[in-house]
């Protein structure tokens, strides 16, 4: 139980946080990121959430485009944070968790460049620090240096930003999309596959939403390849509004509670 709590109410801090449910991809070299149309996202987006177990507030989290790009080896970049922490009760009864987390994303290509990673979880304590060399297709970690790696490769952190510009306008039930991170000395890969559209109530609001499915592995925690559903504002900003996974000690959730500068008008918010 005391595990369980741990790593579920915070597995959504990037939103795609499996620690070790994802499947190494193999190294593939592949040609220069290309330039992308950011529609989604800008500086000074704040997003808040908070996160329940059960009949329990779990915690907080908070996602951040700082209001002004920063200069990484000349390139500007949206520096990211997020971070988490359990609850009152949560830190009584349990483990008290302190994660952050930082991205510096190319502004133009909307690949990452520098990457941290900080968590605290009771006594337990983790640490990365990763570079993104991307004309030579390496990461150079704390953990790993990693060579001949795809230059389309995000981190746990800007994956999450990364495929909010992904066009879904035509996307059919059961279409998937695969995508590249960066984790802890390794690179792996997930697909996210398209559920349809569905109308979700929470704090911050009623939202149209599109429905998403992350795979994930089964195992010793989660019950099945299906546990773990996320719901994204069906506008232009595609903003996590919902996540909810089911794992063998329970269902945990996630919901967003504010949102601040969006880059685009909230259209998908019905009231």
């Amino acid at each position: 139980m005391k595990t369980s709590i741990k790593h579920a109410a915070f597995l959504f801090i990037a939103l795609i946080g499996y620690k070790s449910y994802s499947v190494q991809l193999p190294k593939v070299k592949n040609d220069n990121p290309l330039k992308v149309n950011n529609f989604a996202f800008t500086y000074g987006e704040k997003l808040q959430y908070r996160m329940h177990y059960g009949p329990f507030n779990a915690g907080y989290a908070t996602l951040e485009i700082q209001s002004e790009p920063v200069l990484v080896n000349g390139r500007r970049t949206f520096n990211i944070r997020a971070s988490a922490k359990s609850s009152g009760s949560i830190d009584f009864l349990y483990n008290k968790v302190r994660n952050d987390y930082e991205t510096f994303m190319d502004e133009e290509h909307l690949v990452p460049l520098k990457y941290t990673k900080k968590v605290e979880e009771g006594k337990y304590r983790d640490s990365d620090f990763a570079l993104f060399d991307r004309d030579a297709n390496k990461i150079n970690a704390k953990k790993a240096s990693i060579d001949n790696v795809s230059n389309q490769v995000q981190d746990l952190l800007s994956v999450y930003y990364w495929t909010r510009v992904w066009d879904v306008k035509n996307a059919k039930v059961g279409d998937t999309y695969p995508t590249v991170f960066y984790m802890d000395g390794k690179v792996y890969n997930y697909a996210i596959k398209y559920l349809g559209k569905e109308v979700v109530k929470i704090d911050a609001g009623k939202f149209n939403a599109i429905k998403i499915r992350p795979q994930v592995k089964t195992g010793d925690f989660f019950k099945n390849e299906d546990a773990l559903t996320i719901w994204v504002s069906d506008d232009d900003n595609h903003i996590v509004l919902k996540v909810e996974s089911e794992i063998f000690v329970g269902a945990v959730a996630m919901t967003l509670t504010d949102y601040k500068n969006l880059k685009n008008p909230a259209t998908s918010r019905i009231k």
